[in-house]
């Protein structure tokens, strides 16, 4: 009866917060260089970044990782199929907060 009441509690929880909007952003991958090189930079120029094409992409909300998924297109738009779910939790993970 106890995990039925925690449970009802969890859900009540989380129906409190579950409008609340977060920013979900999509990382392709990453480059450092010079600041010159950026200068130098116009229509056309091509940035080499530090992922192969078939490597999943990263998927943040709030800038937490929370999946990794692939690009797709959605007619005139991409879209992320999600692959993988992060699990990023310090308490479930042994970690010290």
């Amino acid at each position: 009866m106890a995990l039925i009441s925690e449970n009802i509690a969890e859900n009540d929880k989380i129906s409190r917060v579950a409008n609340v909007e977060v920013k979900l952003s999509a990382e392709l991958g990453r480059t450092t260089l010079p600041l010159k090189d950026v200068m130098e930079y116009d229509a056309g120029s091509i940035i080499v970044l530090d992922r192969l094409n078939d490597e999943p992409i990263d998927v943040f909300v709030n800038d937490i990782l929370i999946a990794k998924g692939k690009i797709v297109a959605i007619e005139d738009t991409y879209g992320i199929k999600v692959t993988e779910i992060v699990d990023n939790n310090p308490k479930e993970n042994g970690e010290n907060e």
